[in-house]
């Protein structure tokens, strides 16, 4: 009697369990997380999920637009570019074509009175005063200078040279025909021949450049040569027909 009485006085373990006296702070092994701190995880889950979501829109998004808005822009003053070099040929074709059709009666004039391989003379059948107007007239067709290309401006500069000489030319016939017969006439009249000569070439040179400037811009070959004589056939691509000489600038005196 006294042990079962003993026992009746301790504390049971399932009294104490009851009580909480035991109970541990962290869940057993195996038993399943409180639902605060499962709904925090899964929070964060999704928080990580919807940033992976936004890094790979932002990264294929990126992917399928390689453009670059100062390639652009550059790409833009490129197009506008090659068009209005396009304008410019065309439009420096057809002011040659025309000033070309006014120095043909240069051409025949000067070579009348400074025939290329045969002598000079004074001729009161020619005009010079209208070969000017002509040339005058030709200048005048090219208007004010615009801005273009290295290439489309060396064709330019070069025809405008070569129409000035075939000026200069006719100043320096004008010139002999007022001297008086003899050496400084004979002097001028070859001045004049050379000059002509000189224009020529360097309207082959200038033409020459005009025909790269059509090929380049689609238009194909276009041929504008300026004889140095009424009907002369002119290869576009045989050079300019005139070759310096150092014994021309010899023999002179400071």
């Amino acid at each position: 009697m006294a042990n079962r009485r003993d026992e009746s006085r301790r504390p049971s373990a399932r009294g104490g369990r009851g009580t909480g006296a035991g109970r541990s702070s962290s869940p057993a092994p195996g038993q399943q997380t409180p639902p605060r701190r499962r709904g925090f995880w899964i929070a964060v889950a999704a928080v990580l999920a919807a940033a992976n979501i936004v890094l790979a829109t932002l990264v294929l998004t990126s992917g399928d637009d390689d453009s670059d808005p100062v390639a652009d822009r550059v790409a833009e003053l490129e197009a506008q570019e090659a068009d209005r070099q396009l304008e410019l040929v065309g439009q420096l074709t057809e002011q040659t074509t025309a000033a070309h059709a006014g120095l043909l009666s240069v051409i025949e004039g000067l070579h009348t009175v400074v025939p290329t391989g045969e002598p000079a003379v004074v001729s009161p059948s020619v005009d010079p005063a209208a070969w000017h107007t002509a040339v005058g007239a030709a200048i005048g067709t090219y208007g004010d200078a615009p801005s273009g290309s290295t290439e489309f401006n060396t064709a330019r500069n070069g025809l405008l040279l070569a129409i000035d000489l075939l000026g200069s030319a006719a100043t320096a016939y004008e010139a002999a025909v007022v001297a008086p017969a003899g050496p400084q006439q004979e002097e001028l009249l070859e001045l004049a021949g050379r000059l002509r000569d000189q224009a020529v070439a360097a309207w082959s040179v200038a033409a020459t450049q005009l025909d790269v400037l059509n090929i380049d811009a689609g238009n194909g070959h276009v041929h504008i040569t300026l004889p140095s004589r009424p009907g002369e056939e002119v290869d576009p691509h045989g050079g300019v027909g005139f070759e310096p000489s150092q014994e021309d600038h010899a023999g002179h005196t400071e």
